[in-house]
């Protein structure tokens, strides 16, 4: 009877053992992934890495640089020698001679026609085929434009989150020693019950603050790969800071080198070429093109006797009622159209320039509040008030009351630093070019 039982308790430890062992697999293989997702290492890029990486891989970019595809085969169309293919024709009859004893005879016949254009049209077609491509690069330069300034802000986004994130980490790691310090306080009968459980509470509330923060800048990293064209996984980490100098800029210099530089204002100035010379080109299409026609055949006028014919014709239609009257008053309406659109979008840089330079003096003005060791007198503020608490002279009320203040204050200055990056990527963008193109000596 005692075997009995000594087996089946071996028996049941078995069981076990092959259900912890099965346990165990399961939980092996479920956090493998996240185990090899963590230990991937993240690829570290600069700023002017992040932009050459966007002008290479962003996929909107690489869309919009296909229609300089479409560009260059018009291009290549209009400098055919000829716009237009020869037509060949090919026929036979059969002549039947019903008095002859030859009988029948097959009479073939084949023409050859082809239409020329004249009056300079291919010269014309061809220099609408450049300004096409002409405004087509400058659309492409100005998508790369825009391109390099989401890929800067996106890079300055994510190192502003980081930069946030380690803010909110060591709000939390103080919160930490505070809650502590609190709880020996309170076990020694220094202070009351209250004073720990508020301690408690305000580093509940800097972890969840933390891990928002987290959050953010998970998000910010995968923002970031979306416009470098990469899988938005969050394996990236951006080198650099916010902290830069902050160079006045000369807002006549800026509007003069934007007018310069601009492409989407190149581009209107290639689209009222493009139409100009489409009109030139179809003022060229009133003369009517001549038809060169070529034939031959054979004709029999008896059993085995033929007659072989070759001649020629020219044919060409007058222009008795369509003198391309509806395309050039269609072209017009276009001139005009392509016109006030580059009026417009002349005002629209101008306006851009002036709104991007007035977000930036605001945002200069804010950072030159802060000096130069703002940070470091913040953090050794930090540094003050945990030592004062703990020491006693100071309450738990106060305590935060000055962290609140510091905190603020620390917030502050990340925040206008971050202002101060995307007033400047701003500028960048409405001028079409960097700082040293715009700012004062």
């Amino acid at each position: 009877m005692a075997s009995k039982k000594i087996g089946s308790g071996r028996a049941g430890n078995s069981a076990a053992q092959l259900a912890a062992r099965v346990l165990v697999a399961l939980i092996a293989i479920l956090i493998a992934p996240t185990i090899g997702l963590a230990g991937a290492a993240a690829e570290t890029v600069t700023v002017s890495q992040a932009v050459r990486i966007a002008l290479q891989r962003n996929p909107d970019l690489l869309a919009a640089r296909q229609e300089l595809e479409t560009a260059r085969a018009q291009l290549v169309k209009a400098h055919y020698l000829n716009q237009f293919n020869p037509q060949v024709e090919a026929g036979a009859s059969q002549a039947h001679f019903q008095f002859s004893p030859g009988g029948d005879e097959t009479q073939p016949a084949a023409t050859v026609s082809l239409e020329l254009e004249v009056a300079g049209q291919r010269s014309k077609r061809i220099e609408v085929a450049n300004q096409n491509l002409a405004r087509a690069r400058a659309g492409v330069a100005d998508a790369e434009r825009l391109t390099k300034a989401r890929a800067e802000y996106a890079f300055y986004q994510a190192v502003y989150l980081r930069q946030r994130l380690e803010l909110m980490q060591r709000i939390e790691a103080l919160n930490l020693r505070l809650r502590d310090a609190s709880m020996v306080r309170f076990h020694s009968g220094e202070t009351p019950k209250l004073e720990a459980n508020l301690a408690a509470v305000r580093y509940d509330q800097s972890r969840r603050a933390t891990l928002l923060a987290r959050r953010d800048y998970e998000n910010g990293l995968r923002a970031l790969q979306r416009v470098l064209g990469m899988q938005p996984r969050g394996l990236i980490e951006p080198l650099g800071s916010l902290s830069a100098q902050a160079p006045e800029v000369d807002e006549e210099r800026a509007l003069e080198v934007a007018m310069a530089n601009r492409p989407d204002l190149r581009a209107r100035d290639y689209g009222i070429r493009q139409v100009a010379a489409d009109i030139a080109l179809t003022r060229r299409l009133i003369i009517p093109n001549p038809i060169i026609t070529g034939f031959a055949e054979r004709t029999a006028d008896a059993p085995d006797q033929f007659i072989r014919v070759l001649g020629g014709a020219v044919s060409i239609s007058i222009p008795l009622f369509d003198h391309k009257q509806a395309e050039l008053t269609a072209l017009a309406g276009q001139l005009r159209r392509a016109s006030y659109e580059r009026t417009a979008t002349q005002l629209s840089v101008e306006q851009q320039v002036r709104d991007a330079l007035t977000a930036y003096d605001a945002a200069r003005e804010v950072v030159q509040l802060f000096e130069s060791d703002a940070v470091a007198r913040i953090q050794e503020s930090f540094g003050l008030i945990e030592g004062s608490y703990r020491s006693g002279k100071t309450g738990l009320i106060e305590l935060i009351v000055a962290e609140n203040d510091l905190v603020a204050s620390d917030s502050s200055y990340l925040d206008s630093l971050w202002d101060y990056q995307v007033a400047r990527i701003g500028v960048e963008t409405a001028v079409g070019t960097d700082f040293q193109a715009m700012a004062k000596p």
